[in-house]
C-alpha cells in the first residue's frame, strides 16, 4: 500500500518541493527546562508571561508543566521570525528568565526556533539566536487558522498543541505521506495551524486545535495516514507530548495513551488570537 501511495504521489511531492514555503508565517520558539525549584522559580515564570504581553508580534506564550514535574516548557509562537528575533532580545532585556537560570531554579536543556528560511534568517539577526544556541528547524510545508488580535482572547486561552517528534530514515519516500496529513488536516474546523519542519535527520509536526474535542477529531483523522507513513519505514516515532489543560486529556487520552503520549498541564497562560468566523474546507474567513 505505501508503495502504491508513493508511485501515485511522486509527481506531487516532486511540485511541492518545488513550492515549499518560504515567505513568513507564525514562527514557534520550543524552549524546554528542567525544574530544579518551581516554587523560588514562579515569580520569575509569571514575569515572563507579563513582559512578553506587551510584545505586539506574539500570538500566544506560556508555560507548560510535565505531568510528572519534571520538566518545564514554554509555548510560546510569533507572528513571524522578525518578531521572534525581538522576543529573543526582550528575555535578555528583561532578565528574569535568566535570573531563573542563573540561581539554579531551572535548567535550559535546548531551545529550538521554527519557520520557513525566510523566517529563520529574519530571527537570526538578533545576537540571542546564536547567544541562547537555538536550533533552526525549517518549515517543510504548513498552513495557519488563527489570526492576530490586538489585545488578550480569553475564549482561545484554553487551546492544546500536539508535538510529535520523529527520525527521517527516507526523507522523499516520507514526503508524500506528509503531504497527505497536511491535506488531511486543512479541513479540520478546529486545528489552528499545521505543519512539518525538519532540522538534520528530525521531523516534526507543529499543530495547535482550539481544544480537547479539536483534538480527539484530529487523532482520528490522522492517526492511520501517520500509521502508513510509520509502516513503510521511513521514518519512526521518537516521542509525542500533548500539552493543554489538564481537565481536557480524558477527552483524548485513550487515543493518546495507545501512541505513547506524554502529557503537560498548562500553568500559565495567554493568547492575542481569534479563530476564523467562518471556514469552508481549507478556506478561512
Amino acid at each position: 500500500m505505501a508503495r502504491t501511495l508513493l508511485a501515485s504521489t511522486l509527481a506531487g511531492a516532486a511540485a511541492l518541493r518545488a513550492t515549499r514555503p518560504t515567505v513568513s508565517m507564525h514562527t514557534n520558539i520550543f524552549p524546554t527546562f528542567t525544574i530544579k525549584d518551581k516554587a523560588a522559580a514562579q515569580p520569575l515564570l509569571d514575569k515572563c508571561v507579563e513582559d512578553t504581553k506587551a510584545e505586539a508580534g506574539c500570538l500566544y506564550y506560556g508555560w507548560t508543566v510535565k505531568e510528572d514535574g519534571s520538566k518545564l516548557f514554554c509555548r510560546e509562537t510569533y507572528v513571524d521570525g522578525a518578531a521572534a528575533g525581538e522576543h529573543l532580545s526582550c528575555v535578555a532585556a528583561s532578565g528574569a528568565l535568566g535570573e531563573a537560570l542563573e540561581k539554579g531554579y531551572i535548567a535550559l536543556d535546548n531551545i529550538d526556533v521554527m519557520g520557513t528560511e525566510a523566517d529563520l534568517e529574519a530571527a537570526k539577526k538578533v545576537p540571542e539566536f546564536e547567544a541562547f544556541g537555538c536550533g533552526a528547524w525549517t518549515v517543510w510545508d504548513s498552513f495557519q487558522n488563527f489570526k492576530k488580535t490586538s489585545g488578550e482572547e480569553a475564549s482561545t486561552q484554553g487551546f492544546y498543541t500536539i508535538q510529535p517528534t520523529f527520525t527521517l530514515k527516507d526523507k522523499a519516500a516520507a514526503e508524500p505521506f506528509m503531504k497527505k496529513c497536511v491535506d488531511l488536516t486543512k479541513n479540520e474546523e478546529g486545528c489552528m495551524y499545521y505543519g512539518w519542519t525538519i532540522k538534520d535527520d528530525k521531523l516534526f509536526c507543529r499543530e495547535a486545535y482550539v481544544d480537547a474535542a479539536a483534538v480527539q477529531a484530529h487523532l482520528d483523522n490522522i492517526v492511520p495516514s501517520v500509521g502508513e507513513m510509520l509502516d513503510s519505514g521511513c521514518a519512526s516515532l521518537d516521542e509525542i507530548n500533548f500539552m493543554g489543560p489538564k481537565a481536557g486529556w480524558s477527552t483524548f487520552k485513550e487515543t493518546a495513551d495507545s501512541l505513547g503520549g506524554v502529557y503537560w498541564d498548562v500553568d500559565s497562560s495567554f493568547s492575542k488570537f481569534k479563530m476564523p468566523s467562518f471556514k469552508l474546507g481549507p478556506f478561512s474567513f
